[in-house]
């Protein structure tokens, strides 16, 4: 994409080079540009929204990589609205997109645009502003209890730079939990090699053996945790040691928050997603809830996108539906039972 290029609609600008402001890790050029070789932001005097687009076969799918950035504390909720409404309209304008995806699971908005489909949507999140003694008291008992049992164990976490290893573990995870929705080593390398010192893996290890790993980017402010693995029995408690040393980490580095990365508003009793947002809430986590939503430009394209992402899971033996259409059917379900 022409870096040079800027277009105006409104109270909304679309640029190609990176704000001048300070942003958050997933709003800046090397993040962007290790997700999609099309990217921008959308600009308006008070606030910044970056964005990806993967384009592939026919179809163009926009993805925010973050909730709106505001750059005057003061703003309002109906500000933020009208520039989600004039992003929204200079897509529908300039044929910038088939559909708005999902943003990022790190994205959490404060509203929506007018018009498009919503759901609840957070993350579990622990501020590093105590003691690790302090922030492991605030552990659920068992799990407190499971730290120390892996340490008596002998089990060590550590940083490493094996990204392949880590690749295979975080890959046999997902595809025993059949999902093909695990990243490529590619993307893990590129995001290596873009955001510099900004990346960092961990694994958990006992008698030298990798227990579990983890993919971590994070800023002056923030470490994310995008994604984990483990393997079929790890020994007890390894995996909560090692986001405990992980905690630890980033508090030497003086960062405010460690962030679990998206929680849902509703899961189904019994599914992965429950068990995960299980774990994500006994570290002493505080739940931060606000909005994902999608917006559909052109629906013809946007149900034949879909019948070809379900149709190639099909092939793979997996499933696939729409996280939105995910989160909405479990609502529909809850009030169903209710």
């Amino acid at each position: 994409m022409n870096k040079k290029i800027e277009k105006q609609s409104s109270s909304v600008t679309l640029v190609h080079h990176e704000p001048k402001e300070k942003l958050p890790i997933f709003a800046t050029k090397n993040f962007l540009k290790s997700k999609s070789t099309i990217y921008g932001w959308f600009v308006s005097d008070d606030f910044i929204l970056p964005f990806t687009i993967d384009k592939k076969l026919i179809f163009k799918r926009l993805i925010f990589t973050t909730e709106t950035i505001y750059l005057n504390k003061d703003l309002t909720l109906s500000k933020e609205r009208e520039f989600l409404n004039s992003v929204v309209t200079y897509c529908k304008r300039n044929n910038i997109a088939d559909f708005i995806f999902k943003a990022q699971a790190n994205a959490i908005f404060n509203t929506y645009p007018d018009g498009s489909e919503v759901v609840k949507w957070g993350t579990y999140q622990l501020k590093l502003d105590k003691s690790m003694e302090e922030i492991l008291s605030k552990f659920y008992a068992r799990d407190r209890t499971k730290v120390r049992k892996a340490i008596k164990l002998g089990a060590t976490v550590r940083t490493t730079n094996d990204i392949k290893s880590v690749y295979e573990n975080i890959k046999e995870t997902f595809l025993r939990q059949n999902s093909l929705l695990y990243p490529s080593l590619d993307y893990l390398e590129t995001l290596n090699n873009n955001l510099e010192n900004n990346f960092v893996l961990f694994v958990v290890e006992h008698d030298s053996k990798i227990q579990g790993s983890m993919v971590i980017i994070y800023d002056e402010n923030r470490a994310y945790y995008l994604y984990g693995g483990s393997i079929r029995k790890p020994i007890t408690g390894s995996i909560n040691l090692m986001h405990y040393r992980a905690m630890e980490y980033f508090k030497e580095k003086n960062l405010d928050y460690y962030d679990f990365v998206g929680a849902r508003e509703c899961v189904e009793e019994g599914s992965k997603y429950e068990a995960l947002q299980k774990f994500k809430s006994r570290f002493g986590t505080t739940l931060k809830m606000g909005y994902a939503f999608r917006v559909v430009i052109n629906p013809f394209k946007y149900k034949l996108f879909n019948l070809t992402v379900q149709s190639y899971f099909k092939i793979k033996k997996s499933s696939y539906i729409d996280p939105i259409d995910s989160i909405r059917r479990c609502n529909e379900q809850h009030t169903n039972n209710s």
